[in-house]
């Protein structure tokens, strides 16, 4: 297995793990709540994401930067679903 394959497993195991707050957005809007839901872990996660999505430009890695702009982008989306239904 090359490096190479390996960089294209990772990138497609973390958006797939980014995609996870989806569900979580789903059941947001389902039931117009959002206190349950502890908005810290999707700060990180956007914090975590934006710095790799930065770094991945910065070293023009596309394994690093597509999947992490991604898991920024869905952690954005699902901050304000929350705060919203708050």
């Amino acid at each position: 297995m090359t490096i190479e394959t390996i960089g294209l497993l990772a990138s497609i195991f973390a958006v797939v793990m980014f995609l996870s707050p989806v569900a979580q957005i789903h059941t947001v809007i389902k039931i117009k709540k959002s206190d349950e839901i502890s908005p810290a872990l999707y700060m990180a996660m956007v914090v975590n994401c934006t710095l790799w999505t930065i770094y991945g430009v910065g070293i023009n890695n596309w394994y690093i930067f597509t999947p992490n702009s991604i898991g920024a982008v869905l952690g954005i989306i699902t901050l304000i679903v929350i705060y919203h239904y708050r």
